[in-house]
């Protein structure tokens, strides 16, 4: 064999076709034989640097037009030059990735920069670039810091999501817009920079990193630490974790806010306490009596939510815990000391978190508050976190949506009103407040003594790494 030819099949897979059957052992373990044509293979697309390597070597001629162009163009080399000095545990963290051969998983918490990292990377490896985000805010975000820290001026970013599909040789698009248009990227894009990418393990996305053949993958992420333990999927299709600095080295360095963390324990009132015991009697005496363990949310979901349809005691159970923890985290409790917590920082910028929108709404109604959930327009939301940077507000309150990758200024007060068991969502959220600044910066945390959130709440802090 001499020579081969490499394409996409319309769909998913790469299709080799050779001259000759293939033999070779190492090439065998990436392409399979399609079963219904004389020397023709199919691969994974996410295998191409690999099987190119070993034919390569092989000294096999291969004829292509994946990725044959994927160098920037000397205007976009030129103009793709970083303005910023980097820190030095960013310059460590571009090493790495290289010396990995163009891989791995760069973890640093919220406000430490690694935005910036991607950039440079980009300068450095000159290569066409997909950076993909998990939201349009992120997408807009990234657009507009390219236009800021670089020479690139907005037109020569393209942007595919939001209602817009223009691909340019530095294209931003979401995870979902990603999925949708896999067609249109494959051959264009030898450099993938995935930022909070932790949400490119779903199961919806994850075949985003399967269906690209780019050699150079980077991810930006405060923790890649899933639930559902997709973190192993990440490393393997992105790359090793690289750890260069903790929150408390930066802090040390001066390149995030000081900051402390206060637990507040919020007791429930008495008829609220006595609602609570009723129902998680129900729920607790639903799993003795089925001999059922919950270690994780897939149990949850495997013994509780998957079983309603066919065990009345089960959606009994669900019904009664889902009513146990909207007490707990929408305590009458919480919201006296939310008014003592504005009334303490008035003059300060604050976000509140709540996990629950009825919360969120409540909060909002009887402080007029501006609120930002999921059912919250994107018009509306920009005007909103334009004045909240800008000072006309100075505080909002949330629920996830704010959670990731938002460049919120130099808030610095925060109040998580339901003690949270994810350590990714709480460093997410204790770096809303890390920006640098003068003073020292506050997070409050309001937990439920004897309840299931201080189980929750221990349970995320054998994980946090500080």
């Amino acid at each position: 064999m001499k020579k081969l030819s490499i394409r996409f099949r319309v769909g998913f897979d790469l299709i080799i076709e050779t001259e000759n059957k293939i033999t070779d052992s190492n090439l065998l373990r990436f392409v399979k034989i399609n079963p219904k044509k004389t020397n023709e293979y199919r691969a994974a697309p996410h295998n191409f640097e690999k099987i190119v390597k070993i034919l390569k070597q092989k000294q096999i001629s291969i004829k292509t037009d994946i990725l044959e162009d994927s160098s920037l163009s000397q205007e976009y080399s030129t103009r793709m030059k970083l303005k910023l000095n980097l820190r030095p545990y960013q310059e460590q963290a571009i090493a790495e990735f290289i010396n990995n051969s163009g891989k791995g998983i760069v973890i640093l918490p919220t406000a430490a920069g690694k935005t910036i990292i991607g950039f440079k990377i980009i300068e450095k490896l000159k290569q066409k670039t997909l950076i993909i985000v998990p939201t349009k805010n992120l997408l807009h975000q990234w657009i507009d810091h390219l236009t800021k820290y670089t020479s690139l001026s907005k037109d020569m970013i393209g942007q595919v999501g939001d209602n817009v599909k223009e691909i340019k040789e530095i294209t931003v698009t979401t995870y979902d817009s990603a999925r949708l248009n896999l067609n249109s990227f494959r051959k264009i894009f030898n450099l993938i920079i995935l930022d909070e990418a932790h949400h490119a393990a779903a199961k919806e996305t994850i075949k985003v990193l399967e269906g690209l053949p780019a050699k150079n993958r980077l991810g930006l992420t405060a923790t890649p630490s899933r639930s559902d333990k997709g973190e192993e999927l990440l490393f393997k299709f992105i790359g090793d974790p690289i750890i260069v600095a903790k929150i408390s080295d930066l802090v040390e360095t001066g390149y995030v806010a000081k900051y402390q963390l206060k637990t507040l324990k919020v007791p429930l009132t008495e008829e609220e306490r006595i609602l609570y015991d009723k129902n998680m009697r129900v729920y607790r005496g639903y799993l003795r009596k089925r001999k059922i363990q919950i270690r994780s949310p897939k149990d949850y979901e495997r013994y509780l939510i998957f079983r309603v349809n066919q065990d009345v005691e089960a959606k009994e159970a669900l019904d009664a815990h889902r009513i146990a923890r909207n007490i707990v985290y929408s305590s009458q409790s919480k919201l006296d000391k939310i008014e003592e917590l504005l009334e303490k920082h008035s003059s300060d910028k604050m976000i509140i978190f709540s996990e629950f929108n009825d919360m969120v709404y409540s909060i909002g109604r009887k402080h007029l508050i501006p609120v930002i959930t999921h059912e919250t327009k994107s018009l509306e939301r920009e005007d909103i976190l334009n004045k909240f940077s800008l000072g006309e507000y100075n505080k909002i309150v949330t629920g996830r949506v704010l959670d990731e990758g938002w460049d919120c200024g130099s808030v610095n007060v925060g109040v998580i009103v339901s003690g949270t068991g994810q350590a990714r969502q709480f460093i997410q959220r204790l770096g809303r407040i890390l920006r640098p600044k003068e003073g020292e910066a506050t997070l409050y945390e309001l937990v439920t003594p004897g309840t299931l959130e201080t189980w929750t709440v221990k349970r995320r802090k054998k994980s946090e790494v500080f």
